[in-house]
């Protein structure tokens, strides 16, 4: 027993000398390391994209007011507001989008973990037959035995130089670029819906007025006919007629085809059949037109979500570049396991089967024929591809927004323009009416001031479905769902 004792003691000195030389040498190693780590330099891009600043874009500072994240509410109408909430549960692009944001959680939660401490355990079993002739003399040689082992082993990789922590900064840019594209495809989607919904009312409205129009221009041949009958009118008038009533035919027609296939469409962004909306019938004065406060201002940046999705992909790729760099440096590998190990399965877990230490490494990149030169240039490549979609989608994004802004105003007055031409198109047709029960004019007269008025009531409804279209496409455009405060003020700090 006191031998055992003595020999354990002897072993675990041995060991701890050992450990010493060990962790002597790594640290030779690594000052050898940073003195050879040029060998391995990392090559600068002769050229890279810079990113559009704030300041080149001349944009005033005004504040848009606040909308709210379901803006569709707005308009006030409950036939839309279930058909885009159920839209934004069931379509296929936004359940894509939000797994995008899954797999990037995943890859940076897999970055996270590749500088964490890494603990595993096994139990090898291997029975085997051991040479004669090998380098185990009898008895063993020559023998069949049981090689077990049971050990708990542990890494850890220090992140020295920040490369992890880099890396890890480039997975959560993703992250957060996936988040955005998700918020900006519902902005796309509800917006999509939303100009479908406005066509089709205007489709059905359209509709309506023109079966209106078809029945009085009906009364109007069997009054032409009577006078014709009369002497009262030439022929020529109910040829005349007869053709608008038959062009009129064909519009209604047109009209039909139109209605279907806006509800085909709506039915298909609600991911259901292209039949299960048969029954949608809204109408424009279904749906509330509001005034808004809109100015093209510096706020743009950080309202919409593809700017933003755009600029979190630029600041990932710079951290991806910054990882790509730390390659180059050497790379630290702590290891330590402890467990049992014998020929016997009965002594495996014994005091004298036990086995435990520590393996540190150090690696350096010196020759690596350009793999990591390769790397880094892929790196920044990515980069600029990055910032090159940026400032393209900064600039459509601007120029969207002015079109948007631009076209609201000038609808507005347009609307008003044709309200008041259909409020004097009513005036004229009392009048006539009044002229006709005075008998100083005759029903042909009447009825032709009747369609008159029924054409420029389409006029007022195309100008009303223009008006609530261009306020959806300036929502859209001025950023439709604000991300969280927090989330804008990162965008905006644009820093590698």
């Amino acid at each position: 027993m006191i031998f055992m004792h003595a020999l354990a003691k002897e072993n675990a000195q041995n060991f701890g000398l050992k450990f010493t030389l060990t962790l002597t040498l790594t640290l030779t190693m690594g000052l050898c390391a940073v003195l050879l780590a040029s060998c391995a330099s990392s090559q600068q891009p002769s050229t890279e994209l810079k990113v559009l600043e704030v300041t080149e874009l001349n944009l005033p500072h005004f504040s848009n007011q606040d909308i709210q994240p379901e803006w569709w509410e707005r308009l006030q109408n409950k036939s839309l507001s279930e058909l885009i909430e159920s839209s934004l549960k069931n379509n296929p692009s936004i359940a894509l989008a939000n797994t995008r944001i899954e797999k990037a959680q995943a890859l940076a939660s897999i970055t996270q973990a590749e500088s964490s401490f890494q603990v595993g355990g096994a139990l090898n079993l291997d029975r085997q037959r051991f040479s004669q002739t090998g380098i185990y003399p009898p008895p063993l040689g020559g023998s069949v035995q049981s090689l077990t082992t049971l050990q708990l082993s542990g890494a850890w990789i220090p992140d020295v130089f920040g490369k992890y922590k880099a890396a890890y900064a480039s997975a959560m840019g993703q992250v957060q670029a996936s988040a955005l594209e998700a918020t900006h495809a519902r902005v796309q989607l509800s917006a999509q819906i939303t100009l479908q919904f406005i066509a089709l009312a205007l489709s059905i409205d359209e509709r309506d007025l023109l079966t209106q129009r078809q029945l009085r221009l009906q009364s109007l041949g069997h009054l032409l006919k009577e006078r014709i009958k009369a002497g009262l009118d030439a022929s020529l008038d109910i040829q005349t007629h007869d053709i608008e009533l038959n062009d009129l035919s064909i519009e209604l027609s047109q009209l039909e085809t139109r209605i279907d296939l806006h509800r085909h469409l709506l039915a298909t962004l609600g991911a259901r059949s292209p039949l299960a909306l048969a029954d949608l019938t809204p109408h424009l004065r279904d749906l509330n037109s509001t005034d808004l406060d809109a100015h093209l201002g510096i706020d743009l940046l950080g309202r919409r979500a593809d700017v933003m999705a755009a600029k979190f992909r630029v600041l990932a790729s710079m951290k991806s570049v910054e990882a790509a760099k730390l390659d180059f440096y050497p790379n630290l590998n702590l290891g330590v396991f402890a467990g049992f190990n014998s020929l016997q399965i009965n002594q495996l877990t014994q005091n004298a089967s036990a086995q435990y230490g520590l393996v540190p490494s150090l690696s350096l990149p010196i020759f690596d024929g350009g793999r990591l030169n390769a790397q880094l240039s892929a790196k920044n490549a990515e980069k600029d591809q990055a910032v090159a979609l940026y400032n393209s989608t900064l600039l459509d994004a601007l120029k969207e927004a002015s079109d948007a802004l631009v076209t609201y105003k000038h609808t507005s007055t347009e609307l008003k323009s044709s309200q008041r031409s259909l409020k004097l198109a009513a005036e004229k047709l009392n009048l006539q009416s009044l002229k006709t029960q005075a008998g100083l004019s005759n029903q042909a007269a009447v009825l032709r001031e009747s369609l008159a008025q029924l054409q420029q009531q389409r006029a007022s409804f195309g100008g009303l479905a223009k008006q609530l279209t261009s306020e959806v496409l300036l929502i859209k455009s001025l950023g439709a769902a604000w991300p969280s405060t927090d989330t804008r003020k990162n965008a905006f700090a644009l820093q590698p």
